[in-house]
């Protein structure tokens, strides 16, 4: 894997049989807790945002073939280098504590799959994160908290969280 994050080379993460889920992008960090990636929009083929995994639930990865690599787009994973702090991310908690100051981020739970939440932190402890939540019409609504442990995947910076930021400036530009 080390040579795989020093190279940048594109990789699909595969999460079954935990779950059925295969996340694709460049690793940017890898230990036993956590896998910090850029990921790959597969809609727009070029890298959009980052995302944090539970490490634990890889089973396996590999790299892309000469096929999917010419599929980029716009390989635009430089504008993603050097904008985290990498070496301070070395599980979910310290990741969320860097991540406070994050507009929004989108918290997958292994309780389920298919939903989510879109929010910005409002408070964290060791154990349990509070978020402020976003709907979908980027109006402020309850707050919910997550136990840190249930978390099995965290994304921020994508286009989705940016459409949603921009959805509510423009609806609502003095708040």
């Amino acid at each position: 894997m080390q040579k795989i994050i020093k190279n940048r080379i594109p990789i699909h993460v595969d999460l079954a049989p935990n779950r059925n889920e295969v996340y694709s992008g460049i690793c940017l960090k890898s230990n036993n807790n956590i896998f910090v990636f850029i990921n790959f929009n597969d809609d727009s083929k070029e890298y959009d945002g980052f995302a944090i995994i539970r490490n634990f639930e890889i089973q396996k990865y590999r790299e892309w073939d000469d096929n999917e690599l010419s599929e980029i787009k716009n390989n635009n994973y430089t504008n993603f280098i050097g904008k985290l702090p990498l070496e301070k991310m070395n599980n979910f908690f310290k990741c969320l504590l860097i991540l406070e100051n994050e507009e929004l981020i989108t918290v997958f739970t292994e309780t389920d799959d298919d939903s989510y939440y879109v929010g910005r932190i409002e408070n964290i402890s060791e154990n349990e994160v509070e978020l402020k939540l976003i709907n979908e019409n980027a109006e402020w609504i309850e707050n919910e908290k997550i136990k840190i442990n249930a978390i099995s995947y965290i994304g921020f910076g994508t286009c989705y969280e940016k459409a949603l930021l921009d959805k509510r400036v423009l609806d609502n530009p003095n708040n």
